[in-house]
């Protein structure tokens, strides 16, 4: 039998037994599966006020969590006004909560009369201390299936749990493989799990107090890094028929050098360049397998860069993922080029149809769709590239792009001036 304390059995003994209460307490833990729910004023407070809300109907999206979540409202105001308001969110996240007292919220009120779009689950690590890596993956499912038993018809979006480095290392292990436990939840077709925690960390993968002060808690940097990252998946998940923008126009949230030896990109006039030799590749911080992708670039005579798409951040993106050309072809130096370095081509796969670059100097459209293995390429408005690059299996030896299902996408800096604006992503739906 698995033990259990009620707040309610707890306050029963404290008022027939004084401090016995204290005793019976400490001896008896709480499960990450077993509905309790806890005894502070403000939490209280809190509940009841979220389940107000819910009663007055008119809800699409659920953010269901801990003291994360619950810094939408502080931290991350400007993003909730800006991405979540207008989508009638409702924010159920309660500082110091763990699996258990979610599961009592969500039982006692907080789905009661509503049918949201999809619920943005985001819980667990408080349960780092209590619990091992199973019991906290146990009740993170749990909760899904609470929300999949009761809203049969809304969508979940399961996140793995933040990084975060203000505890021991092992407890940051241990709700890693919770994570990792736990996205197995993904089965269900109703249900999506995403691992965003790359969007926090820096090029070498450490998480820094220029995100989250306190190595656990994002500050308002950190919130725009997580809407950014969700924001296309939100959108897809919702049944939206916009596109998110991968560019906001105004800084690099949710991009990230990789490698090179100087910082070569940046932001001017609302829009993204990167000049010199020297300077890695731009990365977005997150992965994506099915989308389609519009963006304008600005090449100057002789200028080279490219779109990577589904690379890893680890060797050559062209060939670890695969690249779309983008580059001054007209150029006097390029008059030896072979048809798949042409611009828009599928770099040393597929050549475009046909030729419709725009002269060096003027801003020219990009459009790409990457389905399964689909790949098509627009320039300018006219199709040039359709084809299927599960064809060039035979190439993965040195060209192991070829069979990646997903990655991150890139932009390419090859020493030139190069500069892009109004990049947007859709997702493809799975």
């Amino acid at each position: 039998m698995r033990k259990h304390c009620s707040i309610l059995t707890s306050r029963m003994i404290f008022i027939t037994a004084g401090l016995l209460v204290l005793v019976l307490s400490g001896a008896c833990a709480e499960t990450a599966v077993d509905p309790v729910p806890r005894d502070a004023d403000w939490w209280i407070e809190r509940n009841a006020a979220v389940n107000a809300r819910v009663k007055e109907g008119n809800v699409d999206l659920l953010m269901i969590g801990d003291s994360i979540t619950h810094g939408w409202e502080s931290g991350g105001a400007a993003e909730w006004e800006k991405h979540y308001a207008r989508r009638n969110a409702v924010n159920m996240g309660f500082s110091g909560d763990q699996t258990q007292h979610v599961l009592w919220r969500l039982a006692n009120g907080h789905l009661d009369g509503i049918s949201p779009k999809l619920a943005v689950i985001m819980i667990g690590t408080n349960n780092f201390k209590n619990h091992s890596a199973e019991e906290i993956a146990g009740g993170v499912k749990a909760i899904v299936a609470k929300l999949r038993a009761t809203l049969p018809e809304m969508k979940v979006l399961l996140l793995a749990i933040f990084p975060r480095g203000d505890v021991a290392v092992e407890y940051q292990a241990k709700l890693k493989e919770a994570s990792e436990l736990f996205s197995t939840a993904e089965e269900d077709p109703m249900v999506e799990f995403l691992d965003i925690n790359s969007a926090f960390l820096d090029q070498q993968g450490k998480l820094t107090e220029a995100v989250m002060p306190d190595f656990l808690h994002p500050n308002e940097y950190g919130y725009s890094l997580w809407a950014h990252a969700v924001e296309p998946t939100i959108a897809r998940l919702m049944g939206e028929d916009g596109w998110s923008e991968l560019f906001t126009g105004a800084s690099l949230v949710g991009w990230q050098q990789v490698g090179g030896e100087k910082e070569t990109w940046g932001v001017e006039d609302g829009h993204l360049y990167t000049d010199g030799e020297g300077g890695g590749w731009l990365s977005t911080t997150r992965t994506f397998n099915d989308f389609e992708l519009e963006l304008e670039f600005n090449v100057p005579a002789g200028g080279n860069s490219g779109v990577f798409v589904r690379t890893p951040r680890e060797g050559n993106p062209a060939y670890a993922g695969l690249e779309i050309q983008v580059l001054d072809d007209a150029a006097p130096e390029y008059a030896e080029l072979k048809p798949w370095q042409f611009c828009g081509s599928v770099y040393s796969l597929l050549p475009p149809a046909q030729r419709v670059s725009k002269p060096a100097g003027e801003w020219q459209k990009m459009y790409i769709r990457y389905d399964d293995f689909k790949i098509q390429v627009k320039l300018n408005d006219q199709e040039i590239v359709n084809g299927d690059i599960s064809e060039f299996k035979d190439k993965a030896p040195d060209h192991p792009g070829v069979l990646r299902e997903e990655g991150f996408i890139g932009l390419q800096n090859h020493g030139s001036r190069l500069d892009y604006r109004n990049i947007k992503l859709r997702e493809l739906p799975e």
